[in-house]
């Protein structure tokens, strides 16, 4: 009957939530060293990816004071050489590499071989197509196969399915690690003493020892998720939106959260629209002026044209004063390809509180704010998270062998001891 009862408050007792960290991180170990090693290099990713060919991805004015074309213009080459559509056009032509376009499969047109163009930003010559994330395909894919590894995109759906899920276990065991590392609770007959003394039995958790093996293991696994907490549930939290929208949504729309804008298919798609790239974008920018000019904030360039022949409409990206970026622009707004009308207007950091909080937790996620200083920041947050995932399995080994061997100790006869000189010289007497 004892048994029974301890078996059923297992659920309210600390050993139960041990036990639910445990299996929460070996269940993790796997995803999370993958994230975390690949995770220390994406934020580098276009740099990277840059120099694996620096042959072709260098770019020099032809001559002298010459400038870059517009982004317009190198599009429609590329298409020209190509057969395909650019569905995603970036705006802000560099001047020392080449432009990275992705392109897809004209509508009824032959299929491509490959998804990805560098264009000479100067001509807009292809100077190398090839498949986003195919390794085969040169050391140009390196980085991007890692990028695709630390989403499970290289798994497909099920992969992307099995890193989301692994980021919704690991939001909850963060809470629950967290937990652990608290001191028992004691009664104490004065409250001010009583926060001192807890705050004495916690503050250890914090230190990292000088010590080896085993107990350097622990301090390091909970030393540095106590420090890293707030930021590790920003990882862990945003990388459920990324991977699992259909969880993320549900849950912060009861925070007041709103769904993006999307605008309704037509009767029949639309694959050229009336409205040119380049009016699309003189149009688009003039609203953004107007709206600007009306809610007290400044239109400052497009980064980013996208099109989509079902609804009918362009997608405007501009970098505004609204955006917390460091590099482009969040701020989006919606044209009919048709009549070339605003149809919507995308605060960059979003329309609610819970908006605002999900647009920083994946900004965070995705290197996108603070410049330099903060991808640096992340890379070593990756490193941590590898080194968080091997410290919890080796304490796990350690705790596993201590466990297997306990009967073997327990049943071990013990060796007499040794009685002190006089005694025996007594006893011998």
């Amino acid at each position: 009957m004892p048994h029974s009862v301890n078996t059923f408050a297992l659920p309210f007792t600390r050993r139960f939530w041990v036990i639910v960290h445990r299996w929460a991180g070996l269940t993790l170990a796997f995803f999370l060293t993958i994230a975390g090693f690949t995770g220390a290099i994406i934020p580098f990713e276009e740099t990277l990816g840059f120099a694996s060919r620096p042959s072709l991805s260098r770019a020099t004015p032809p001559a002298p004071g010459m400038v870059p074309l517009d982004a317009v213009t190198i599009g429609e080459r590329v298409e020209r050489q190509t057969g395909g559509m650019i569905a995603y056009l970036p705006l802000e032509v560099p001047r020392d590499h080449a432009m990275q376009i992705f392109v897809a499969t004209a509508p009824g047109g032959k299929a491509l071989p490959y998804d990805v163009i560098w264009a000479d930003p100067y001509s807009g010559q292809v100077r190398l197509a090839f498949t986003w994330g195919g390794v085969r395909d040169g050391p140009e894919n390196i980085v991007p196969f890692l990028y695709q590894l630390h989403y499970g995109y290289v798994a497909g759906l099920w992969g992307m399915w099995a890193f989301g899920v692994a980021a919704l276990v690991w939001t909850v065991d963060c809470f629950v690690g967290f937990g652990l590392t608290l001191p028992m609770r004691q009664h104490y007959p004065h409250p001010a003493r009583g926060i001192q003394a807890w705050w004495r039995r916690w503050k250890p958790a914090w230190k990292v020892r000088r010590a080896r093996g085993h107990k350097l293991n622990v301090d390091l696994h909970r030393a540095s998720g106590l420090w890293l907490w707030p930021v590790l549930l920003v990882f862990a939290w945003s990388g459920v939106a990324l991977a699992l929208p259909s969880v993320e949504q549900p849950v912060m729309s009861l925070f007041g959260a709103e769904a993006g804008f999307l605008p309704p298919p037509r009767a029949t798609p639309l694959a050229t629209p009336p409205i040119g790239r380049r009016d699309a974008i003189a149009r688009g920018m003039d609203d953004l002026r107007r709206i600007g000019a009306r809610r007290g904030f400044t239109a400052e360039r497009p980064t980013m044209l996208s099109y989509d022949a079902i609804s009918g409409t362009y997608t405007l990206y501009a970098r505004t004063s609204l955006d917390a970026l460091s590099e482009g622009g969040r701020t989006m707004v919606w044209i009919d390809g048709a009549t070339g009308r605003a149809l919507h207007l995308q605060d960059p950091i979003g329309a609610t509180g819970a908006n605002r909080v999900m647009t920083w937790f994946t900004m965070l996620h995705m290197a996108e704010v603070f410049g330099l200083p903060y991808k640096i920041f992340t890379s070593l947050l990756g490193v941590a998270v590898t080194m968080l995932s091997v410290t919890g399995v080796l304490i796990w080994l350690k705790k596993r062998s201590a466990r297997i061997a306990a009967p073997h100790r327990l049943h071990r006869p013990h060796p007499p001891h040794p009685r002190p000189a006089a005694t025996r010289e007594k006893a011998e007497a």
